[in-house]
C-alpha cells in the first residue's frame, strides 16, 4: 500500500521492507538518542555516546523488523532516501509478544546492559502505555513517530501524521489514535496537531523520574 504525499511535496509513503531494518534502526536511534524514555534508562552502562547510539540502533532495529513483520512499519521516502518512520500497533492483531521480540534479535539486546535493566525497561514501557491500553483500547497506538535529525524543523513529523497516519489508519477502519510522550516539547507538537491529553504520570528508574503523557485523537472520517 502506498500512500502519496500532496504534489508540492517530494515525500512519498509506503510500508516498510523487510531487509531496511538497519537503515530505520539507526534513522530512530538517532532521532531518539537523548529522548528521556530511553536515556534515563539506558544510557548509563555505556562510556560512550557512540557505544549508546550502537545500542539504541540494534533495540530499534529489533522493534522495527517485529512490527514489519507482525503489526504496521511505514515510511516517508524522498529522493530514494527514507526521512521519517511511524510504527502503529493495530488493535484488532495479535499483540507482539516476547517471542515475537527474541525472533526479531532481542536476546542479543542482553549484552551491553543486562538482563534485569532490559526488563526492567520493558515493564516501564508497558507502564507508560497503561492508560493508553485502559482508556483507548480500540485506538490505533503510534508506537513511534521518528524524523531523520538533519531535517528536524521542517514538518516532516506533522506531515506523515496528516499524509500518511491518519490516512492509513481511516483506511483500515481505524477511528483513533492514542501515543504517549516524555517531553514538554512534544506535547505542543501533539496538541497542535489536535491531540488531547487525557493522562499524566510519572516514571521511575533507579531514583530517577519523568514526566509521561498520554493524547488521544478521534479522526474525521
Amino acid at each position: 500500500m502506498t500512500v502519496s504525499a500532496p504534489a508540492s511535496s517530494a515525500i512519498r509513503y509506503r510500508l516498510a521492507r523487510p531487509g531496511e531494518e538497519e537503515g530505520l534502526g539507526r534513522l530512530a536511534a538517532e532521532s531518539f538518542g537523548d529522548y528521556p524514555f530511553f536515556s534515563f534508562a539506558l544510557k548509563e552502562p555505556f562510556d560512550s555516546y557512540q557505544k549508546y547510539l550502537d545500542y539504541m540502533t540494534r533495540l530499534h532495529r529489533m522493534l522495527i523488523k517485529a512490527y514489519i513483520k507482525k503489526q504496521v512499519c511505514l515510511v516517508g521516502v524522498s529522493d530514494c532516501t527514507v526521512v521519517s518512520v511511524a510504527l502503529l500497533h493495530d488493535p484488532r492483531s495479535r499483540d507482539i509478544g516476547v517471542t515475537d521480540y527474541l525472533l526479531a534479535g532481542g536476546l542479543g539486546l542482553v549484552r551491553g546492559v543486562g538482563l534485569r535493566r532490559l526488563l526492567a525497561f520493558f515493564d516501564i514501557s508497558e507502564e507508560a502505555q497503561s492508560a493508553c491500553t485502559a482508556k483507548h483500547p480500540d485506538a490505533w497506538y503510534v508506537e513511534l513517530l521518528a524524523v531523520d535529525t538533519q531535517l528536524k524543523g521542517r514538518g516532516l513529523g506533522g506531515k506523515m501524521i496528516h499524509d500518511c497516519v491518519e490516512p492509513y489508519v481511516r483506511g483500515h477502519d481505524g477511528r483513533s489514535l492514542s501515543l504517549i510522550t516524555n517531553t514538554e516539547q512534544n506535547r505542543r507538537f501533539y496538541t497542535s496537531k489536535g491531540f488531547t491529553e487525557f493522562s499524566e504520570s510519572t516514571l521511575s528508574f533507579r531514583g530517577q523520574t519523568i514526566g509521561n503523557w498520554s493524547f488521544f485523537k478521534q479522526l474525521e472520517i
